[in-house]
């Protein structure tokens, strides 16, 4: 993240709420995460428009979160056996001439947590990996809404001066949402330029939709708690009189 897409504004810093733990924590750069919360170390999208932020980018941010702390307990527990394992293999090993039997039993109990600690290192690259992958789609959320707000063609390196990262990452962001049909890319004066597809507008109007359904669904349960407990008062206090 060397160009000037990279640079965290001071505003970001200051306003930016986490979705993890819900701090106005600082921002900090991470080689395979991009942006992480200063606080929780939460996998985060550093981008001030609104408009660009979506209940399917914080979906994926508290996957790659939830994945990314497994990734850790499962590789932590796989070195700690795999310690375990190489410890008493080499005591199974020293106390071989003195009995026989201890030494074959440390020896059983050494391999079983040597492929124990071998399982679980995989199982951490596995879900460090999904934990990439789920950042990286938020990321594509966020550049995809930010292509549909603006409604317009834009290049590579406008949408990361707004996203806070490399115009290679855009462009490789850009290249998997054409695929899906997402993105429109065009060729301008010898320049690569994108737009929101008709799908991904659609979508967007579709989720707005949807958001909005939920919260006038929310608003009226609300509503008809409120009018019940005011009847429920109003009847208790007349059984008092």
């Amino acid at each position: 993240m060397g160009d000037v897409g990279a640079q965290l504004t001071a505003d970001i810093l200051k306003y930016a709420a986490c979705p993890h733990c819900g701090t106005k924590a600082r921002l900090e750069e991470h080689s395979e995460f991009r942006w992480i919360c200063g606080v929780c170390g939460g996998p985060r999208v550093p981008v001030e428009d609104e408009a660009a932020h979506s209940d399917r980018e914080r979906e994926e941010l508290v996957r790659a979160n939830g994945a990314k702390k497994m990734a850790f307990a499962y590789r932590a527990a796989g070195i700690a056996l795999s310690l375990m394992g190489a410890l008493l293999a080499a005591l199974g090993g020293a106390l071989a001439i003195v009995s026989a039997g201890v030494a074959l039993a440390l020896m059983a109990v050494a391999a079983v947590a040597l492929v124990t600690g071998i399982v679980y290192v995989r199982r951490a690259n596995r879900k460090h990996d999904e934990a990439k992958r789920a950042t990286f789609e938020a990321w594509e959320s966020v550049a995809e809404a930010l292509l549909v707000a603006r409604g317009r063609e834009v290049t590579a390196q406008q949408i990361a001066k707004e996203m806070h990262t490399s115009t290679a990452d855009v462009e490789r962001m850009m290249s998997f949402l054409s695929v899906d049909d997402r993105v429109r890319i065009v060729v301008k004066d010898t320049d690569l330029v994108y737009a929101a597809s008709n799908v991904a507008t659609n979508t967007m109007a579709l989720e707005d939709t949807e958001t909005a359904n939920v919260e006038a669904e929310r608003q009226m349960l609300e509503s008809e708690e409120h009018d019940a407990d005011a009847a429920d008062t109003a009847g208790a206090d007349q059984r008092r009189r």
